[in-house]
């Protein structure tokens, strides 16, 4: 029987037995990573063994052993390449084919209470945390689970998951387990109705007795088994503890809820092939080179001396600190002898393993420590070579930026369910003249209304001047469109206040066209906006709007819009006359010649990086 068809009564037996298994199977997987770890924090977690428990090796086993690594090339690639692929901030973008007006302004709502979300859960600090797991270990793992009402998600360590190795030898398992320590004030919040059980549960551990803090906390195991197919009621989700079920119900999702992070993919099974455990033959020749080279040194600052037979020199006297007056008897005072130094070819293989470290992670020596390779002297040369290493890491950003996207999904499936049982989510949103809070009721879509993906802005420059750079050549290339996306990939705090006059007249027609739309509220033409910009958005609207069977009664609120700003137009062209105060009046009214045309999309006149031209004296 497998522990899915299992009884509710009999099923937490079956799930801690056949936990208790598979960590057996997962020892070597388990101690590669303590190894890993190790390797990259200079740190003792051998304790930290089959056993889920960390307070013993907290305590004792995580000191820091400042012999155990010389030159840490493992810590200070992964470091590296966390800080240069953690940088990007990838925002959910919903992209609507075909959609109305309505439905694209719904999509766009949705991203930026997506993107709400990620702030409000802290997933751009969060994120490189698991990132850097990755690169250790063979998985960074991040929980995405519902909390009541609310949304919860937290970094998990890899040790803690088991799977059936031979399941998941060519594709993903259909189950999953997580063992973990939790408080037991915890539990108790969450399942009340098992107290009794829950008080009188411990602690698995084989590392002695007890300790008040370790009374307070009780191990968990927590199981998951995918769906056969979509209409198979085979899906099972289960909370227990040993001796104890606390949840035993039905999934229905075709996934587990967590999000798995790869430094890269291994060749067979479930897990990936860490950074540290690629740099680890060279990490460890290192090591070895360099006791070689300490012992070298010690031994050429401590010389050794020859003392003929019978000149009664005493060992004591041979101290060769400044200032020593020795005695010795006979002909021949006592000699020094000094070890030659190690060869040079054995600096020179340090150098060659260094440079090998830098080849295996793709990682220049530039982003690693700053200094300029030899022969790159031009700008053009050191972008091609930073082009080259954007390009290694091109996968991995991609990666990075997926895993994003599957935190987006989790949290829309999870307010699905949250909406369905009767609650509802709140969300604060980040807007130009503040935040706005939303609700996911009013902005809910059918996952067939739209397609998620990442903004693309990984991989860009990291310096200001750079951002801008790149922008401007996406803008001149037509790759982007509207002047809101500026603002995301340029990445200013501020950006929003240099930009926000430039957008005022789009935003402007975009607001009366809103209110016609989603609040069947009219809202007439200003003298003073932007007439011909209006006239025209309005018209490609309702266009639009006739093509998506909108009702009649916006319809005819949008053209009575445009109806009154040709007026309006037509009007100030008959009010403007010959002479000097022509351009004055044409400069307040707008003109149609002059409004006809959008001016081209461009960076604002404040990021503009370019040397002021030259003015020839007159």
């Amino acid at each position: 029987m497998y522990w899915h068809e299992a009884d509710s009564p009999e099923i937490c037996d079956h799930v801690v037995d056949l936990v208790n298994k598979l960590s057996q199977d997962h020892q070597e997987r388990i101690d590669a990573n303590l190894d890993f770890m190790r390797m990259y924090g200079n740190r003792n977690y051998s304790q930290l063994g089959t056993s889920s428990s960390l307070f013993k090796g907290s305590q004792a086993g995580l000191r820091r052993d400042p012999n155990m690594m010389r030159l840490n090339v493992a810590q200070s690639q992964v470091d590296t390449i966390t800080s240069k692929i953690g940088r990007n901030k990838p925002r959910p973008l919903y992209l609507t084919r075909q959609g109305d007006y309505m439905l694209r302004r719904k999509a766009k709502r949705l991203g930026d209470s997506m993107e709400g979300l990620f702030l409000q859960q802290k997933l751009y600090d969060l994120m490189p945390r698991v990132f850097a797991d990755a690169c250790i270990m063979d998985l960074g793992v991040l929980k995405v689970f519902r909390s009541g009402d609310s949304l919860k998600v937290e970094r998990c360590f890899t040790n803690h998951l088991f799977w059936d190795m031979d399941e998941a030898l060519y594709a993903e398992p259909r189950s999953l387990f997580q063992r973990m320590e939790t408080h037991k004030a915890a539990l108790l919040h969450q399942f009340p109705e098992k107290s009794q059980a829950i008080e009188q549960a411990t602690l698995d551990t084989n590392y002695g007795p007890e300790t008040e803090d370790e009374v307070q906390m009780v191990t968990c195991f927590e199981a998951w088994h995918l769906p056969t197919a979509e209409d198979s009621n085979d899906g099972r989700h289960v909370i227990c503890i040993d001796g104890a079920t606390l949840l035993d119900e039905e999934w229905t999702y075709d996934r587990f809820p967590f999000v798995f992070l790869r430094w890269s993919d291994a060749p067979l099974g479930f897990s990936g092939v860490s950074l540290v455990e690629q740099l680890e033959p060279v990490q460890r020749e290192i090591n070895q080179l360099l006791i070689r080279i300490q012992q070298s040194m010690a031994l050429m600052s401590s010389p050794y001396f020859f003392v003929p037979i019978g000149s009664k020199v005493s060992p004591n006297h041979l101290r060769n600190a400044p200032g020593t007056i020795l005695q010795y008897a006979g002909a021949q005072p006592p000699v020094a002898y000094v070890p030659q130094a190690m060869s040079g070819e054995v600096y020179n293989h340090l150098d060659r393993l260094l440079q090998r470290a830098y080849e295996i992670s793709g990682i220049s020596e530039l982003s690693a420590t700053g200094r300029k390779p030899s022969g790159l002297d031009s700008g053009v040369a050191l972008r091609i070579y930073t082009d080259i290493e954007s390009e290694r890491h091109q996968l991995t950003a991609q990666r990075y930026e997926q895993a994003f996207m599957d935190c987006a999904s989790w949290f829309m499936d999870w307010a699905e369910e949250i909406i369905d049982d009767g609650g509802n989510m709140v969300v604060r949103t980040m807007q130009k003249k503040g935040f706005d809070v939303t609700t996911f009721k009013d902005i809910r879509m059918a996952q067939d209304d739209y397609q998620l993906t990442a903004f693309p802005i990984s991989l860009l420059p990291s310096t200001p001047a750079g951002r801008i750079q790149t922008t401007q050549e996406l803008i001149n290339m037509g790759v982007i469109t509207e002047r809101e996306q500026i603002t995301k990939l340029l990445d200013y705090p501020d950006l929003a206040s240099v930009t926000h006059w430039h957008e005022t007249a789009e935003n402007d027609v975009e607001w009366r066209i809103s209110k016609i739309l989603d609040d069947s509220e009219y809202v007439s033409p200003d003298p003073l906006m932007n007439l011909e910009l209006a006239r025209s958005r309005m018209q490609l609207a309702y266009l639009e709007a006739l093509q998506q069977d909108v009702e009649q009664e916006k319809l005819d609120m949008m053209l009575t819009f445009i109806t009154e700003a040709q007026a309006m137009i037509e009007q100030a062209m008959q009010a403007v006359t010959p002479g000097p105060l022509a351009t004055e009046a044409a400069q307040m009214t707008g003109s149609a010649e002059a409004m006809a045309q959008e001016p081209p999309l461009e960076l604002p006149p404040e990021m503009n990086t370019a040397p002021p031209s030259e003015t020839l004296p007159s």
